[in-house]
């Protein structure tokens, strides 16, 4: 018997493969416990950041150079991330990225605290900050199957998405309510406590699948994880089709305050309710991933979702008024959310063990791409329009990803 036919199967499971059957895993419920306080950090987090770099800087440019730091940090540590992620024990190396970051964050607070705070201080620890998130990132996504095994990896994918999305849309609420009540280094504070709190929920975690630590050279693992995505053309599908959104799609959202100013006449109320949209459609988004536990052509859907996101953002990208503006963000966050939970499930079940976190490491370059995607989207802005550019951007991956979904007959059948 497998590993994966051991598994207990809840009585949920057995009346029907429910949309919440793996939360009868008490192991997946305690892992979804550290997804929240991870998530609530995070979100936390760049809403502080954010301010305080205004704060010192009321520089746009020195949000925009603190954005492309990160980014170009995760996009070099992504592949140490998947490296750590095969050869280290997962658990320890998610407790010991989270302990990392909660100190990084009281060293924050305990600075602004001070007075001492100064913008050095922040682009000295945010590539620090911008690598853990990175490891942290892949080596969750690791325990996510860990944890729950094959069976149930397509509902624990969609609930982990609702979690993480609910988080979207509560932390930066919670994060401007305690930067305005209690001043910006309550909120780094906070976060140290957030992430303080998941280290021993981390570490109880039991894991179903086990895997044996990968003893390789860094450049010989990396060289065996790219040719194995070479010699499986649905994988390397899979893989170009998380990185499609992240270069022409992502952009977009770094646009918004030029939507809600000059397009919609809306304001900084306008830009704050839009930032919520994607976040709101992406909650029943992750409950249909996690309800299609048992369905087959999960590619073909996977491919149709990401059309309907692109589709929606296009759409949003041409309307002048509000309430269609919003309403298209909902749409476009149920097609995002289940683009993305059926793609991560899809590379997931196609990578063998052994080589896990490597794959997930290669996966997880996607969002340093996208710094490429900002500075291109920006340019194009600058140059045709906001609303030209981001429909031309929008379009131009609806098509890309229908290539790669549909005309790959390996990615059709998944």
């Amino acid at each position: 018997m497998s590993e994966a036919e051991s598994l207990p199967r809840p009585a949920v499971a057995r009346a029907a493969p429910t949309t919440f059957a793996s939360l009868a895993l008490p192991q997946f419920r305690l892992l979804l416990l550290g997804t929240v306080l991870s998530q609530l950090f995070g979100w936390m987090e760049e809403v502080a950041r954010g301010w305080l770099v205004w704060s010192l800087s009321h520089s746009p440019l020195q949000l925009q150079l603190l954005a492309f730091t990160s980014a170009f940090s995760r996009f070099l540590s992504a592949p140490v991330a998947g490296f750590l992620t095969d050869r280290l024990e997962r658990r320890f190396l998610a407790a010991a990225t989270q302990a990392g970051q909660a100190v990084l964050a009281m060293g924050v607070g305990v600075l602004a605290t001070s007075g001492h705070i100064q913008l050095w201080h922040l682009y000295l620890i945010n590539p620090f900050w911008a690598s853990m998130n990175s490891i942290n990132l892949t080596v969750r996504q690791a325990l996510v199957y860990d944890v729950v095994g094959p069976r149930y990896l397509t509902n624990a994918v969609g609930l982990n998405s609702v979690a993480a999305n609910v988080c979207r849309i509560s932390a930066p609420t919670l994060g401007g309510a305690i930067i305005g009540t209690l001043g910006v280094e309550a909120a780094y504070y906070c976060q140290a406590v957030l992430l303080l709190a998941s280290v021993p929920v981390t570490l109880l975690l039991r894991l179903v699948v086990s895997s044996q630590p990968v003893r390789v050279p860094f450049l010989q693992g990396l060289r065996e994880s790219i040719d194995h995505l070479r010699s499986d053309p649905a994988l390397l599908r899979l893989m170009a089709m998380n990185y499609v959104p992240n270069v022409l799609i992502y952009p977009y959202v770094t646009l918004l305050p030029e939507f809600a100013e000059r397009v919609l006449k809306s304001g900084p109320q306008g830009y704050g309710v839009l930032l919520t949209g994607v976040g709101f459609g992406s909650i029943p988004g992750g409950l249909l991933v996690a309800s299609m536990t048992g369905w087959r052509r999960k590619g073909l859907a996977m491919t149709l979702a990401a059309a309907l996101y692109m589709g929606m953002v296009a759409v949003f990208s041409q309307s002048r008024l509000f309430p269609l503006s919003f309403a298209a963000l909902v749409v476009a966050g149920v097609g995002w959310s289940m683009m993305v939970g059926l793609n991560q499930t899809l590379v997931q079940l196609r990578l063998p063990e052994e080589m896990r976190g490597r794959g997930l490491g290669l996966y997880n370059l996607a969002p340093g791409l996208g710094m490429l995607g900002n500075l291109a989207m920006g340019g194009a802005a600058q140059w045709l329009g906001v609303q030209t550019a981001v429909a031309s951007f929008a379009l131009s991956g609806l098509c890309l990803s229908l290539f790669l979904g549909l005309g790959g007959r390996e990615v059709r059948r998944l």
